[in-house]
């Protein structure tokens, strides 16, 4: 009886969690649409939430937990979400109790702590929108210099040319010269606006080259709409090259893939058939060095796969 409450409860929480996350996933897609069309529109700066003259609030736990909750922070910042630290800790909590309470369900005694661990999902979950908001700001760079480079033709400032960059062109990179506009605007000085900018997204090697490059413009002169116009095409140049050399590689990846994935699929068949089999690798001590050996060998093969594989460019 207890196990069929204990199934219910978690069939329900589960189910009840699954429409939640699809009803917040539809409402931060409305809201994102919306801040799109309201910044098309020139009516997102009227929003006194994105003002820069708010007091910018420190979170409590950032001095608490030291270089820890600064490292989370400087994370969450390369992520791009709208939550806070405070934010963060209560969603690692949240999934550490319950990833204790699942695994603890069926692991009795002390190993079902084990599902604390859980609580390291929402930093991988950052760390992965991270890179992919740093891969999408990347992509978004080139259009965006040639826009910064037409707009310093026409006869526009390094400030309003990023501010219309800001405006016709799409979040991460929106934001982020938008953000530059508005800080050189309420007086701060250029070259400290675009240091933070490379500060935002250390990920980015593609912006620290651009601001490495408009910083040396500022202080030695020369041709900026010439410099932006040639990191623009060394950039889609490079993207060019790696989606080459992905599709030359695509086969060998594909066959470590198989290569990798054929001893535990063997494995796997054989126990199902013959599942006695087996048993000398697990109750005999020549077993033990064979299975020993093979995860060597089977490690060893996989790094020079990989290596063989990756490109270094």
């Amino acid at each position: 009886m207890l196990v069929v409450v204990l199934i219910s409860s978690l069939v329900f929480v589960g189910v009840l969690s699954a429409a939640n996350l699809m009803y917040w996933s539809h409402r931060t897609r409305q809201d994102n649409e919306a801040r799109a069309l309201a910044r098309r529109l020139g009516t997102l700066a009227d929003n006194p939430e994105t003002s820069l003259f708010l007091e910018q609030k420190t979170d409590p736990w950032l001095a608490t937990l030291g270089g820890l909750g600064t490292r989370l922070e400087a994370l969450l910042r390369e992520s791009g979400e709208d939550y806070d630290l405070s934010g963060l800790l209560m969603r690692m909590a949240a999934f550490a109790v319950i990833g204790a309470f699942l695994t603890s369900v069926f692991i009795k005694g002390i190993a079902g702590m084990v599902g604390l661990l859980f609580g390291t999902i929402p930093i991988i979950i950052l760390s992965s929108r991270a890179e992919e908001r740093a891969k999408a700001l990347s992509e978004q760079l080139p259009d965006g210099l040639d826009l910064v480079a037409r707009s310093l033709q026409a006869g526009h400032g390094l400030s309003d040319a990023m501010r219309m960059c800001a405006v016709e062109m799409l979040p991460p990179i929106a934001h982020e010269f938008g953000r530059v506009h508005e800080e050189h605007n309420l007086g701060r000085d250029m070259r400290d606006c675009l240091s933070d900018l490379c500060l935002r997204n250390p990920r980015n090697f593609d912006l620290r080259i651009f601001v490495s490059s408009v910083v040396l413009q500022r202080e030695t002169g020369g041709n900026l709409i010439e410099i932006l116009n040639n990191i623009s095409k060394t950039i889609r140049d490079r993207f060019l090259f790696q989606r080459k050399v992905k599709a030359l590689t695509a086969e060998s990846k594909l066959s470590a893939i198989i290569l990798g994935g054929l001893p535990f699929i063997v494995t796997f068949m054989i126990m199902l058939m013959q599942p006695a089999y087996l048993n000398p690798l697990v109750t005999d001590p020549i077993g033990h060095w064979m299975l020993g050996f093979s995860f060597c060998s089977f490690t060893s093969g996989v790094l020079v796969m990989r290596r063989i594989s990756q490109i270094e460019l």
